[in-house]
């Protein structure tokens, strides 16, 4: 078994450190301590699931940033011609929360950012300020017509790869 299949194999989303750092920077850039903040995580197939590149929401709709997260259709359509061109299909999302509360609001559980089976949406605290580990996100798996399943602290760190091996 090789080095990778054995550190990150149940991982749900893998990253490099290095995009992770700079998700955290991007999402905290975008949110200024006072607004929630969020991106699609873009990977070159579902099975591959290393997000290779990161599109921040308000790339695609510059107005959806209005404290919480209201992301237009127009957004979706810039989305999709980016995966286009790109040759990468959305493997998951994220946003960031306000507090270390890290579990999905109604709203969050109601309205997926993409309602397909096996999407992953991580929710990061305290508007990704400081260093978060993967054990302080939320890690919600969507199941389609059954919901979602949700995975905290260590089994947060199982399901979120953060590391060299990614």
């Amino acid at each position: 078994m090789r080095i990778r299949e054995f550190r990150a194999h149940r991982a749900l989303l893998r990253f490099v450190p290095r995009t992770w750092g700079d998700l955290l920077g991007q999402l905290r850039d975008r949110g200024q301590g006072v607004r929630e903040s969020g991106a699609f995580l873009l990977a070159t197939g579902t099975a591959d699931r290393r997000v290779e590149r990161l599109v921040l929401y308000d790339e695609l709709d510059s107005t959806c940033l209005v404290g919480g997260i209201d992301f237009h259709r127009e957004g979706y359509q810039r989305l999709w011609d980016v995966c286009e061109r790109e040759h990468l299909l959305v493997i998951g999302d994220v946003h960031t929360h306000p507090s270390s509360h890290t579990g999905q609001s109604g709203i969050d559980r109601g309205h997926p950012m993409l309602s397909r089976a096996g999407h992953v949406a991580l929710i990061v605290p305290n508007y990704a300020e400081g260093e978060v580990a993967s054990q302080e996100v939320g890690v919600h798996h969507y199941q389609g017509t059954d919901g979602w399943r949700s995975y905290h602290g260590r089994l947060a760190a199982r399901y979120l790869y953060i590391g060299r091996w990614a």
